[in-house]
């Protein structure tokens, strides 16, 4: 089993960034507000979640192309 943690600290504006989310070849990652939704909702109020960790195949793109080194991943 694959265990994927994210450092909120390190990964403070996904929205700009989103190397995670464009670099998985199999769509592990998807991005979301961290309070209520609304409409105008500024970046840095919006987080990175693996979503669909069971599709993770530890290619570790994401961990190698993670600007901020904010992503961990454990086989």
């Amino acid at each position: 089993m694959t265990n994927i943690e994210i450092d909120r600290r390190a990964c403070d504006s996904p929205l700009d960034c989103l190397q995670c989310v464009r670099q998985c070849p199999e769509g592990v990652f998807g991005t979301y507000p961290r309070g209520r939704r609304e409409r105008g909702v500024p970046p840095s109020k919006w987080t990175v979640l693996p979503m669909f960790v069971s599709l993770c195949m530890a290619c570790m793109n994401c961990v190698h192309l993670c600007p901020a080194r904010a992503i961990s991943v454990k086989v």
